[in-house]
């Protein structure tokens, strides 16, 4: 079932506009009568305007009463809230007919009310119920306005927590990937007797948590950052990997204070060293790139073939690393993020994406 209920700042802001436009109705309503009978050389003494003036609080009374009326039927379809804004509008029109009546019968001398029979009165009513239905519709487009604007706070709320969900499922689907990798490696250093080594990699591997697990998932964080916790996954893997890992990482200094997807590089990173370095028997180079393309920035994450006699083929991938990268970019910035993937010539692989500079120069 739906939840009508509108937040409390947004009730509290609705019912202010309304409170507000409920007095000064009323009191341009006062003004009005008592200009118009000023004009037409009617000699009112104070019980008219007392009688007056009164008859307009009870207008003011009847329009809040009115008002609650409107929140109550909400969650109802507009056509029904019409129709009520009808029917209060003949309530209400009524209501003031009778106190309008009584009041001016009580408070204005008998000889001048001599000619205002209760038939008067009645016939009074259908100019009232202009009036009532002039508030009464005024009364239901504020609140009205006050639930669609509610209802749009509230689905934009909704998309954006959906958003960060869905942005943060794909960032800890990564995550297990990547330790159950750099686990297994520490304990074969273990297992070989390379203390030294394994020592490392765990140090390494405790930088690279504290790093990664103080970022929030759905936070953008400079490149400069991005390209320092690749660095030391790379340092990571350079432990398992000594005479087979190369790196080279270009990124111009114009370019480090960009925002990026916070890890959006290590899935790739990991990719390039799987199914590239860990195969081979030879140096394999993995390069970063980043530049500016007009108001974009353009990244590359590449990789050599496996090469060299003996090398053992790529454990085949489930493509999961890739497919969350262009997923989250592309839950990020729709069809704009310009993502590829593919073989080079020489053997090697790249990836290569591009995102807007969001308030960057070109």
């Amino acid at each position: 079932m739906a939840d009508h209920r509108p937040s409390t700042g947004s009730a509290r802001f609705t019912h202010r506009i309304a409170a507000v436009t409920i007095l000064l109705f009323w009191a341009a309503q006062f003004s009005l009568l008592t200009t118009q009978r000023l004009v037409f050389g009617a000699e009112d003494d104070a019980s008219f305007y007392v009688a007056r003036l009164l008859v307009a609080a009870v207008g003011v009374l009847l329009s809040f009463v009115m008002l609650r009326f409107h929140v109550a039927t909400r969650g109802r379809s507009l056509a029904q809230r019409l129709g009520f804004a009808v029917i209060a509008a003949l309530a209400g029109a009524a209501l003031h007919a009778f106190a309008n009546y009584w009041l001016f019968r009580l408070l204005v001398p008998k000889d001048t009310m001599a000619e205002a029979g209760l038939l008067m009165h009645l016939l009074a009513m259908l100019q009232w119920f202009w009036t009532y239905a002039a508030i009464s519709g005024l009364l239901l487009a504020i609140v009205y306005s006050g639930e669609v604007r509610d209802h749009e706070r509230r689905t934009a709320q909704l998309q954006r927590e959906a958003h960060e969900a869905h942005v943060r499922a794909l960032r800890y689907q990564l995550n297990p990937h990547f330790m159950f990798n750099t686990l297994n490696s520490i304990a074969a250093l273990i297992g070989s007797g390379a203390v030294e080594p394994a020592e490392r990699m765990v140090e390494n591997l405790s930088d690279f948590l504290r790093a990664g697990l103080a970022i929030d998932p759905a936070e953008d964080i400079p490149l400069a950052k991005e390209i320092e916790l690749q660095s030391t996954y790379l340092a990571i893997e350079a432990v398992r990997f000594p005479n087979r890992l190369v790196v080279d990482i270009d990124v111009p200094d114009a370019v480090r204070t960009v925002p990026v997807p916070s890890l959006i590089i290590q899935p790739l990173v990991e990719n390039a060293v799987r199914h590239a370095v860990a195969p081979s028997i030879e140096p394999v180079r993995v390069t970063i790139l980043a530049h500016a393309e007009g108001r974009r920035l353009r990244i590359r994450v590449r990789n050599g073939g496996p090469g060299g006699v003996g090398g053992r083929p790529a454990a085949p991938g489930t493509g999961v690393g890739l497919a969350n990268v262009a997923e989250r970019l592309r839950t990020r910035y729709g069809d704009d993020c310009g993502f590829a993937a593919g073989r080079m010539g020489d053997g090697g692989f790249e990836v290569t994406f591009a995102i807007p500079m969001e308030g960057q120069s070109a």
